[in-house]
């Protein structure tokens, strides 16, 4: 029997087979092959759903039967077909099935694929419908026999669009690599892909050397050459990294002695585009060989090693002779990013005993070292004893290229302050493969440049522009006499030199949080506050640079603990001196750098807490919590008001700074005012948070509990953000807890003897006494409202996040009360006794009957409105929302406010089992999951659009995908 489903499916497809049919949403039309595929796949293990398979083949039969090269669908569903038919082409025998038909060569004539002006949309189509044919040995044998592969190649070469060539980059890649048993078809294809290359480079017939090439072809505009070797990189790139075992690296040099003609392109390059794109060929090119060896031990022969070393020594020598400084850094990121892939396919052991790591590391940071002060690197030891270490793990080749790149350097007239952001730019994209050692060498070149920024200047004495050592050019000794030369650090570098400090703190904040250095293993890192304290008590230096000196500042107390706090003994005159410094930029203008502080402070807060005390007493010495609080009622920026909050709830955690000061500040008041008042949630946000710590780490009369747990629930309710919400639960969490902690509960379960309060004697807890108190929590809990404030927020209609948090509360009191045997059919406890848990509950009468009238009749109100919706047409239901949502009915939101407090109120304990012990939460959750996340974007319901828009005109076509 056809399923509805299946009924839409086919008139879809039929309307794309009327004349003239246009589509003018393709993202119907991308989610429609979505589950096409979806359900395609399904259909392996899902009889029923080979039926969808079934009726596309059938269309695909027709489409092609009554289209041709004359008449053809407009070009979206053109694209849809082709895709279409590609997906489908995935499976192997639906491929075959399809393939006895033709359709694959009627799609590639109707199409028109070896069109010369075909758009980029189809072009893509098409590249894609190769790709899918590649996922199985029948769909590669048809495109070698029937050559298409050529016509992806041609899309490769003209680089109509980024993303055509992308993917047929990825193509040519893949069939290379998966047809490498091919020998012939893999010479075919490695010869038609190098052929603008070969062209461009002559044999020599006598010694096989290749003759310099015309330099003409490498200007900008011969773009094929250009292509050709973007291409030759994608594919050897993909062919060198996916495994050991494919020989099509091998196949290129075999076939176009590649490496050679290459190095030609490389020698005569002076164009960047060529530069950039040959430069990373030829670096690649070394790699290769090096993994051929790789195939039969992971030990790397001297002999083979001593060639990889060439090899890169011939790439670094290269374009230290066309003095391009950048691109040697460049060159060693990319060594060691193909070192690192070598590596995970198969670690390898070099026979020296130098890491690679080190020497490459060493080549990139030399600009950085290059451009310290002369009188820097006279005075100050720890850079002395930084030189010599990098002696010690470079080897002699590496430091006399480092000589070389120095010498280049200091007698070149270069925009230093650019080449040193940009090589700190790099250092951190290798961040994520870089090894410990590697990154301690790049902290402590950083911390060096960022020392050489708040050293003092020396005026104009020092020679050469950015050399360091003028001696090393004797040739030019008279003409430094004659002529002397500023340091380009020289003067006011801190406001000057912006962007390259901005880059040094930046790297330095980076370095920081991912390897979390200590002194140990880095001296240097007990200079880091004092250099950002000197960057920002520096005159007129940028909020920018004073963001990320503040981060700087913020990173070395959480990592780089001084020894003097190590022994647990008072500050330092460093971290002494960084309170002013803090409290004045905690004024400053933007409010940026005031958030900055604010979070400086948090992280004070939080280690004075328990590791260093002796912060407590700084927070108090700085006067900062007055500020923060005042800061909290009075800023006009909300991100600075919830920081301070923020830092102002890790505060109230630590009892000298409440005792001393806190508890005088009215914070509670403060917080429930923002609760109630505050426009910005981000600042309600942490005012719940604040009640929160306060009401977990302070002890309160039952009146202001009382007045916490109101505004609790209306956080909880009635807020309309959902991280209010959230943390407003969390609130009712620990409340709960407390309940339950009072009544004996120790680690989530009771023991078997306890001391009572309530009789001032210890009591045995059996079975009957835990639930007694068991019953009495939850009663109290009622009373205060927390029972149906939870049983409202997990009905939260608007923030399924609400509901998650709610139905994990709820979870963990039922799993506790099934542990101790509490059922919906519990008795009644008497609680006239003693109605108070924690000495804070207070009663409340409630007028059940009218609560639960009010709750009936907004049931009913709401089943009314979800059947007004589903009558409703498209359009009549847009107009019908506009206008009610021009409706000002004041009285309204307080009405329906009422009305949830009103049930709130009278949700009893014996509701309250009876609601969560027939209710299935994980189902519940699971299934308004998957809604939201397939309501718009179903099968049906993209079945559904398509056909709507067909057959009326009038509707309100809205793009909901």
């Amino acid at each position: 029997m056809t399923s509805p489903e299946e009924l839409k499916l086919q008139k879809v497809l039929e309307l794309f087979l009327i004349p003239d049919y246009n589509i003018v949403r393709t993202t119907y039309l991308d989610l429609l092959l979505m589950h096409i595929g979806e359900e395609i796949k399904k259909g392996k293990i899902i009889l029923q759903n080979q039926v969808i398979s079934q009726i596309t083949q059938n269309w695909i039969y027709i489409a092609l039967n009554t289209w041709n090269e004359n008449w053809k669908p407009c070009q979206n569903v053109s694209i849809f077909t082709i895709k279409l038919i590609g997906l489908m082409s995935e499976n192997e025998s639906i491929f075959i099935k399809l393939c006895q038909n033709n359709v694959h060569k009627k799609t590639c004539s109707i199409f028109d694929l070896e069109k010369k002006d075909l758009s980029a949309s189809m072009k893509m189509a098409f590249t894609t419908f190769f790709i899918n044919l590649l996922e199985h040995c029948s769909g590669r044998q048809w495109i070698a026999e029937t050559g298409t592969w050529k016509e992806i190649l041609r899309f490769a070469q003209l680089n109509h669009t980024m993303y055509v060539t992308r993917e047929s980059k990825k193509f040519l890649s893949v069939f290379l690599v998966q047809e490498s048993h091919n020998r012939k078809l893999c010479e075919e294809i490695i010869l038609a892909v190098t052929e603008p290359l070969i062209n461009a480079t002559l044999d020599s017939q006598v010694n096989s050397q290749l003759c310099i090439i015309d330099k003409n072809v490498l200007f900008d505009q011969n773009n094929l050459l250009l292509t050709t070797l973007d291409l030759l990189l994608a594919i050897l790139d993909y062919a060198s990294f996916c495994d050991l075992v494919n020989p099509i690296p091998a196949m290129f040099e075999e076939f176009t002695a590649l490496e050679s003609r290459v190095n030609v392109v490389f020698e005569v390059s002076i164009s960047t585009p060529f530069m950039k794109t040959v430069h990373k060929l030829s670096k690649l090119l070394i790699f290769t060989k090096l993994r051929s060896s790789l195939e039969e031990s992971h030990l790397i022969s001297e002999k083979v090693f001593e060639q990889f070393c060439l090899g890169l020594c011939y790439n670094s020598t290269m374009l230290l002779s066309k003095k391009y400084i950048l691109d040697l850094v460049i060159s060693k990121k990319l060594g060691l990013i193909y070192w690192k892939r070598l590596n995970k396919l198969k670690k390898m052991e070099v026979p020296k005993p130098y890491k690679v790591e080190n020497q490459a590391i060493a080549l990139m940071i030399l600009p950085l070292c290059v451009t310290m002060k002369p009188k820097y690197m006279k005075v100050h030891y720890l850079f002395e004893e930084f030189m010599e270490k990098l002696f010690a793990v470079t080897c002699t080749p590496v430091q006399r290229l480092a000589y070389s790149i120095r010498d280049v350097i200091c007698k070149n007239d270069f925009p230093m302050e650019f080449i040193c952001k940009s090589t700190v730019d790099h250092l951190l994209e290798i961040v994520d493969i870089m090894d410990r050692e590697s990154a301690v060498i790049v902290f402590q070149t950083l911390c060096h440049a960022l020392k050489n920024f708040i050293a003092k200047s020396e005026g104009n004495s020092n020679p050469s522009t950015d050399s360091l050592n003028p001696s090393s050019g004797t040739t030019n000794v008279h003409q430094l006499k004659k002529k002397v030369y500023r340091h380009f650090l020289d003067g006011d570098p801190i406001n000057d030199k912006r962007t390259l400090l901005a880059a040094l703190l930046n790297g330095l904040n980076v370095l920081t949080e991912k390897f979390k250095l200590k002194w140990q293993e880095c001296v240097e890192t007990i200079c880091v506050l004092s250099i950002a304290q000197d960057i920002l008590n520096h005159p007129g230096v940028d909020s920018k640079i004073c963001t990320l000196a503040l981060k700087t500042c913020k990173l070395s107390i959480e990592n780089f603990m001084p020894p003097n706090l190590a022994l647990l003994v008072d500050f330092d005159d460093h971290t002494r001196e960084i309170g002013p410094t803090l409290f004045k930029r905690i004024h400053d203008a933007n409010w940026e750098v005031q958030d900055s502080v604010l979070e400086i402070l948090k992280t004070i807060a939080c280690l004075s807490e328990n590791k260093y005390p002796p912060y407590q007493n700084f927070l108090l010495e700085n006067h900062f919590l007055q500020v923060a609080v005042d800061i909290a009622k009075n800023d006009s920026e909300s991100y600075v008001r919830a920081s301070a909050l923020t830092f102002i709830s890790t505060a109230v955690r630590i009892n000298s700074l409440w005792d001393k000061l806190l508890s005088q500040l009215n914070l509670l008041d403060l917080a429930m005012k923002l609760v109630y008042t505050e426009n910005e949630a981000i600042v309600r946000r942490e005012a719940v948070i604040l009640i929160k710590e306060l009401y977990v780490y302070r002890k309160w009369q039952r009146q202001m509990v009382n007045s916490m747990s109101q505004a609790m629930t209306v956080a909880a309710v009635l807020d309309l953000h959902w991280e209010v919400k959230i943390n407003a639960l969390e609130f009712w969490r620990h409340f709960i807890k407390s309940h339950l902690t009072d009544q004996g509960m120790l680690d989530g379960h009771f023991p078997t003897v306890t001391f009572s309060k309530e009789h001032r004697k210890i009591m045995s807890l059996d079975e009957t006494e835990i639930k007694h108190r068991l019953n009495k929590t939850l009663d109290e809990l009622a009373r205060q409202r927390c029972l149906g404030v939870l049983l409202v927020a997990l009905n939260d209609e608007s923030d399924l996040e609400v509901s998650k948090t709610s139905a994990n509360i709820i979870s963990e009191l039922r799993r506790l009360l099934v542990k101790y045997k509490i059922h919906e059919t519990t008795v009644e406890v008497d609680l006239s006794q003693n109605c108070t848990i924690n000495d804070m509950q207070c009663e409340k009468e409630i007028d059940t009957d009218s609560g639960n009238g009010r709750d009936a009749s907004r049931s009913s109100a709401a089943f009314n409105v979800i059947e007004e919706i589903v009558d409703a047409s498209d359009a009549n239901l847009l107009a019908s929302i506009y206008r009610n949502s021009m409706k000002m009915d004041d009285n309204y939101g307080d009405y329906t406010s009422h009305q949830t407090f009103e049930y709130i109120e009278t949700v009893k304990r014996a509701d309250f089992l009876k609601t969560i012990f027939n209710f299935d939460f994980e189902s519940y959750i699971k299934e308004r999951s998957e809604w939201l996340q397939n309501y718009t974007s179903s099968f049906d319901s993209v079945l559904d659009d398509i056909l709507i828009v067909n057959d009326r005109k009038d509707v309100n076509i809205m793009d909901c995908y």
